[in-house]
């Protein structure tokens, strides 16, 4: 089946269609509601607003956590669509799409049709980039154009075309006006342990990369906005992206997302699962295999962003993104040469089928353990088939059927990816306290105290202002409808005025804080 698939000289186009119609699924069934999520959407609304390509803010308030190139595209997005969940996203599934047939050309090109079906079939069953590439963050943007650099740097080394060449700036570039300096040092340094391991550390090969000319070109597409973002807010822009927003995550723990150096093992196992299983068993073999220099450029890829974020002491799951495409690839040689060594995937197999049956029940004692999500308590049923797919597989793999084993591993994870965005996410979704209380706001003067949840200003479409306590009584003397966002813990910390009250107060979901509603009495 593998076999005779993987020469479809349609493939590609079926890899592309297929990865976009799974990271565009039910995008915009979904709220925008995630922090991360509800700030970029918002920044880029406000932006579209006021026909600005230049300062980024949120709820009006200079935003400095990224650079724009998410927001540009979805302004462009929103400018077709509108401003809706839908168009925030669009994007975000479509650069995750090309991350996943450019990952599948490149290794077609070095390691045949067969491991580039497996290559992709390992990224499709990924329900962590399903989730990732289904958000409206930069990571979907940067992990395409760092893909592409790094891609690039190999396809010039080996055929030494100038298109690859400049491919690999251009790319450097966008990739910086992404997400910042990371898209130009975490490639750099592959680039150099590659040659240095390689051993085409020489001053020849260098010069052919032509770096100054390279420079000059990544320079000339990053470099103006970021200059003119530091004249327009005084360098205010600046200060916080490259001290915080840079320096600050990766000298610090920031926002809570902290953790040991083994957490950012764990999220790249749980990033490729189901096929992460195999993942140490790929491991070890591309280091035996290291003199085969595609296998040690994954190799060597792969592992350095994975060491990399080790060592920074802000530590998220989206970090490790980047390195998912060398570690699938690894992963599709190692299957590719096992599809008839049945015995060699059998543990491998047992352990993901392990895990797919503790899912559901997991799943259900955590929904019913929380107040928030108690009313969506039954789920986690709503996943039973992927442990079914799983056992499956299992069967198929002892009758010595490995490549429909391998089909249905495939099958499973996009179930999981299909259910979770279709039918799980959008009932815990309506659980959230803006879905549940955006109704009371609509048409109302609202304001803030002190702490808000960031989806009220999407949802809203316009700026939410901030209240002082001692302000209250006259702003509902002025605005008998009038409504105070905050949440319980800045609110017990206040006297509120005799004329209002809490109206409404719901958990966060996902989240610690508690958020209210405060109003006239009635």
């Amino acid at each position: 089946m593998l076999i005779n698939v993987s020469k479809w000289k349609y493939l590609p186009l079926l890899v592309f269609a297929l990865a976009w119609a799974l990271y565009l699924a039910n995008s915009g069934g979904v709220n925008i509601y995630i922090l991360d999520e509800a700030k970029n959407a918002e920044c880029a609304r406000e932006m579209f607003e006021r026909s600005d390509l230049i300062v980024p803010t949120f709820n009006q308030v200079l935003r400095t956590d990224k650079p724009p190139l998410h927001y540009f595209f979805m302004m462009l997005s929103y400018s077709v669509y509108g401003v809706n969940p839908f168009a925030a996203r669009f994007f975000s599934a479509l650069f995750g799409a090309l991350t996943v047939l450019t990952t599948f050309l490149f290794a077609r090109k070095y390691a045949g049709s067969k491991t580039a079906l497996l290559t992709a079939m390992v990224l499709l069953a990924s329900v962590h980039l399903s989730i990732q590439f289904h958000l409206a963050v930069p990571d979907p943007y940067l992990v395409f154009f760092m893909t592409a650099a790094i891609f690039s740097f190999y396809l010039f080394l080996k055929e030494e075309k100038a298109l690859y060449g400049w491919t690999l700036y251009a790319a450097l570039g966008f990739g910086t006006l992404a997400k910042g300096p990371v898209a130009i040092a975490l490639p750099g340094l592959i680039f150099l342990l590659y040659l240095i391991f390689s051993k085409q550390f020489k001053w020849a090969i260098i010069g052919k990369l032509h770096p100054f000319a390279g420079a000059l070109l990544v320079l000339a597409i990053a470099l103006p906005w970021f200059l003119w973002v530091h004249i327009k807010t005084n360098g205010a822009w600046t200060e916080g992206f490259f001290l915080k927003h840079n320096l600050g995550r990766f000298t610090e723990e920031m926002e809570g997302h902290g953790g040991t150096f083994m957490a950012t093992i764990l999220f790249v196992l749980v990033g490729l699962f189901p096929f992460s299983v195999y993942m140490p068993q790929a491991i070890v073999k591309a280091f035996k295999k290291r003199h085969n220099e595609f296998v040690l450029f994954n190799l060597i890829v792969g592992l350095t962003i994975i060491g990399f974020f080790m060592l920074s002491k802000t530590r998220l799951p989206n970090y490790t993104v980047p390195a998912l495409p060398y570690l699938a690839v690894l992963t599709a040689l190692f299957l590719n040469e096992k599809l008839l060594e049945q015995k060699a995937l059998r543990t491998g197999l047992w352990v993901a089928a392990g895990i797919s049956l503790i899912l559901v029940p997991a799943l259900l004692i955590a929904l019913q353990t929380d107040p928030a999500l108690y009313e969506v308590k039954n789920v986690g049923w709503y996943f039973l088939l992927f442990p079914i797919l799983m056992l499956a597989a299992v069967v198929f793999l002892y009758q010595q059927k490995t490549e429909t084993a391998l089909s249905l591993m495939l099958a499973g994870g996009i179930s999981v990816a299909l259910v979770f965005f279709g039918m799980a996410f959008p009932k815990i979704d309506s659980q959230n306290p803006v879905a549940k209380s955006i109704h009371l706001l609509e048409g109302k003067e609202v304001r803030y105290f002190q702490k808000f949840n960031a989806s009220y200003s999407f949802n809203l479409k316009r700026e939410i202002k901030e209240i002082e306590a001692e302000e209250m009584a006259a702003f509902f003397d002025e605005y008998p409808d009038g409504v105070i966002i905050s949440t319980k813990k800045k609110i017990s910390a206040i006297d509120l005025p005799e004329t209002a009250e809490v109206s409404f107060s719901a958990q966060d979901t996902f989240e610690s804080p508690v958020t209210v509603l405060i109003t006239r009495k009635k």
